[in-house]
């Protein structure tokens, strides 16, 4: 498969930058992008020290950047001029020079009238680097050998500088912007407006010209998308050739060219049925080469890494392709619903979960919500954003849902954003994002801010700088895999209290689980406890005079209730539940308490195991009940067993060949993931039954 750039040479995965609302002039302007032109202000008043003969570089690109920096701060532009190479070392010569270079060539023409009227930029400026190729104790280097910063020529400001070429770049975080507006049929004078109106009275001036809006745009359209999805499709057709458990699904459009597929890995449903409690739906990132929304389904493992369950190229961004994508992923996990799903705030995508996912608790991560608030209220107030971030944080982790509807009205009151469409959005939607909504629902610590940086990096470890499909879905394939090795951390725990309570779950708690719990243990040495006439207990900490969390206790069930709710939120006891189990004289965590999912043991390829087990067993039964019905079944089960019990005596005992059992009347192989095609499934998806009349006619006459 060839490898296809996207347009202007960029990575062609963006960030999806619509909002919400619905409506087109509003985007949400991405970190991201804050933090390009960040980059971009600090690389433009740098001073730069000028090249220097000796001056080392590890690569000639990295040469030929800082040189290009230098240039761009005194006003002027560089380009390659000429290199030497060999077949041993390859490149080991090159001359860099100033934009102005050259000798002016007057071109001939048979019609002189035909000679175009654009003036020459060259004019013989000497203004050059020569660097070489060195190599240093074996490590090669990029050595300015010659430099020279003598210019026969003007040099330009900043505003005449934009306009050169090797300047005029459109960012990434522009290229999706632009294809949306010219996908909605505005024009190319109307695309300039409306960007330059959305970085706003005090910006710069865009760093690219309307040509090269229209050249980006016309060379998106050359790109040839469809082959290379299908080419997508024929990579999913090798995986499953090479490996059974490898699934996949694909649509077609009306001109039998593929519109949407998805796959997924036999590793990724074992690590399902163990870590699938909570599932993260990502459909933030757009691949604006081939025009197609990626959405990846991941969780969370015990140790705290994020591990995928399977992704999917759509077409477009409406609520049909997310319901086929969600159906998709169910058939991928033979129909185990999540409990919970974690996504961002999209209403398309709100929509195809209530309808395909009915009975999953629907959570917008809160790093979405957070990403926008910039973007809705900044302009808005001004100067009191940061006054008003600080109280929607406030109200974001409040208890009482009555105490959050009240201070939220307070809040718009104080801030006047009563009429606010936004705010109006947010507040209608309140019940999938705002914490004391959400509580009591095990979220596995994943709606948390900081897990969105994980979430990222694990993302653009696969993203990055990818520029073919191909080089993708194998990227895909090893983030996958990485779930097959086993999570153990050999990290030394450092005991921060005497408590024993603290010694017990380190002995059972993976480390990342641990250092949650221990957390807590710390602080709940700064809570006071007060037993109130109800016998319940007000916790909290030891300077606070009217707040805490109330704690319920029930000994003889061992069972400890908090109103923050942290434990059926995270798995984790809150510091509450701790101090009050200290005042118990407690020395051990409740075995309750310790979640399996967050244990040492809970891992993807015992639970295969134990799966296999459930499995075999359910199916032993199943054929003993079945064939005890008559004496000829019985006669010919029989026969059967003896006969594959021999066989299964003469196998290799290799356990790395996958548990499987043959299927001797169909002579297929049935692995312990699915289902014998003569076979039938009965409420438990593992339960293979066999059907009466395959049997009868399978059965021999006696």
């Amino acid at each position: 498969m060839t490898s296809t750039k996207s347009p202007n040479g960029m990575n062609c995965w963006i960030r999806r930058q619509h909002c919400p609302c619905g409506e087109q002039k509003c985007y949400i302007r991405l970190e991201e992008e804050k933090n390009e032109e960040i980059l971009s202000d600090t690389n433009n008043n740098v001073d730069l020290a000028p090249p220097y003969i000796g001056q080392k570089f590890r690569t000639d690109d990295e040469a030929f950047d800082y040189y290009t920096n230098f240039a761009k701060k005194n006003g002027f532009a560089i380009r390659r001029e000429s290199s030497k190479s060999n077949v041993d070392v390859g490149v080991y010569i090159r001359l860099l020079v100033c934009y102005r270079s050259g000798e002016l060539r007057i071109r001939r023409s048979a019609k002189p009238d035909s000679q175009r009227g654009r003036k020459s930029s060259v004019c013989g400026c000497m203004a050059r680097m020569y660097i070489v190729k060195e190599v240093y104790g074996g490590i090669p280097q990029w050595c300015v050998k010659k430099f020279s910063n003598s210019h026969n020529h003007e040099l330009l400001q900043d505003d005449q500088l934009r306009l050169l070429p090797a300047y005029r770049k459109i960012p990434d975080v522009y290229q999706e912007r632009i294809l949306s507006l010219s996908r909605y049929g505005c024009s190319v004078s109307h695309i300039m407006k409306v960007m330059q109106s959305e970085r706003g009275e005090e910006s710069r001036q865009l760093p690219f010209l309307d040509r090269d809006v229209r050249n980006f745009l016309q060379t998106s359209k050359k790109i040839d998308r469809e082959n290379d999805i299908s080419e997508l499709l024929n990579m999913c057709k090798a995986a499953k050739e090479k490996d059974v458990n490898f699934l996949y699904d694909f649509t077609m459009d009306d001109n039998a060219k593929v519109g949407s597929i998805a796959w997924s890995y036999g590793d990724s449903f074992r690590a399902y049925k163990v870590f699938g409690d909570v599932v993260v739906f990502d459909a933030t990132y757009h691949e604006i080469t081939y025009d197609r929304l990626l959405v990846v389904w991941m969780g969370v493992d015990n140790h705290g890494k994020t591990i995928m369950f399977g992704c999917a190229l759509l077409r477009d961004e409406t609520s049909c392709y997310f319901k086929w994508a969600l159906q998709a992923f169910l058939r991928f996990m033979q129909g185990r619903f999540p409990p919970v799903i974690v996504t961002d705030l999209d209403l398309g995508l709100k929509e195809a979960i209530s309808s395909v996912l009915p009975n999953t608790k629907h959570v917008f991560g809160l790093w979405h919500i957070v990403s926008k608030l910039p973007s809705w209220f900044s302009y808005p107030l001004g100067p009191r954003y940061d006054e008003f971030k600080s109280e929607f944080d406030r109200l974001y982790s409040l208890v009482s849902r009555k105490d959050f509807e009240s201070q939220w009205n307070q809040m718009l009151t104080h801030f006047g954003l009563i009429s606010n469409k936004h705010v109006s959005l947010l507040f209608s939607h309140r019940t999938s994002w705002a914490l004391p909504y959400v509580r009591g629902y095990f979220l596995a610590q994943m709606t948390r801010t900081d897990f969105s940086k994980s979430i990222d990096a694990f993302l653009k470890g696969i993203l990055s700088a990818q520029t073919s499909l191909e080089s993708f879905f194998e990227q895909v394939g090893i983030a996958t895999n990485n779930i097959r090795q086993e999570e153990k951390e050999t990290e030394d725990i450092l005991m921060k209290t005497s408590m024993p309570i603290e010694e017990h779950a380190a002995s059972i708690l993976t480390p990342y689980a641990f250092r949650l719990l221990q957390t807590e243990v710390v602080l709940s040495m700064q809570c006071a406890a007060f037993e109130t006439s109800s016998g319940v207990y007000l916790v909290r900490h030891h300077k606070n005079v009217d707040e805490g969390c109330l704690v319920s206790w029930i000994p003889k069930d061992e069972k400890v209730n908090c109103s923050c709710k942290e434990f059926e939120v995270s798995g984790v006891l809150c510091r509450h539940a701790l101090k009050v189990l200290a005042l118990k004289n407690y020395f051990h965590v409740p075995e309750k308490y310790l979640p399996f999912r967050w244990r040492c043991e809970s891992s993807i390829l015992q639970a295969n195991t134990e799966d296999w087990s459930q499995t075999f067993h359910s199916l032993t039964s199943t054929l003993y009940s079945e064939s005890s019905i008559t004496k000829e079944r019985v006669s010919y089960v029989h026969e059967e067993l003896s006969r594959v019990l021999n066989y299964v005596r003469t196998m290799p005992a290799n356990d790395a060949v996958p548990l499987s059992l043959e299927c001797q009347h169909m002579n297929i192989m049935v692995d312990d993931d699915s289902n014998c095609s003569g076979c039938t499934s009965t409420g438990n998806p593992f339960q293979l039954t066999i059907d009466e009349q395959t049997l009868e006619k399978t059965t021999p006459s006696y």
